[in-house]
């Protein structure tokens, strides 16, 4: 059986200026730039978006300059939950991490419960910590992938 991990991201100020294309593709920021120079088909990728919320990373959506805030944060908390939820029951997820500054965080205040039922790894720090935290947890991912092959 393939394991499966689930990765949580904030959208990124930094986007390509386009229209129709992934989430993933659309967002240029540190933590997508890592994340593409690792080999992700073993991970589920869902973002938290200022503008359109939860999102999966294969989503088609175009440039938008929506900054996040407490209050918009707050705002989509309740069908952040949902989603996730949503998420969660229909996946089997060996880890999941969670890569989220503090304002992002508030979009999960509904989901607490939730994440902790599933086991959540949340990283803290400044940017550059949990630029640091991620690169570590793509590469333990890539070497229990080339232990198990």
């Amino acid at each position: 059986m393939i394991s499966r991990h689930l990765l949580i991201l904030p959208c990124s100020k930094r986007k390509k200026k386009v229209e129709n294309i992934s989430a993933l593709e659309l967002y240029d920021g540190p933590f997508y730039r890592i994340l593409k120079n690792y080999n992700y088909h073993k991970i589920d990728i869902i973002i938290i978006s200022a503008k359109y919320g939860l999102i999966k990373s294969n989503e088609s959506i175009s440039y938008y300059d929506q900054r996040m805030t407490k209050e918009r944060a707050k705002e989509i908390a309740g069908e952040t939950r949902s989603r996730l939820e949503a998420v969660l029951c229909s996946n089997k997820y060996e880890s999941i991490f969670i890569n989220l500054g503090k304002t992002y965080m508030l979009a999960l205040d509904d989901s607490q419960d939730v994440l902790e039922r599933y086991n959540a790894h949340c990283v803290k720090g400044k940017i550059g910590e949990r630029l640091h935290q991620l690169k570590n947890w793509l590469c333990l991912i890539r070497s229990d992938e080339v232990l198990t092959s």
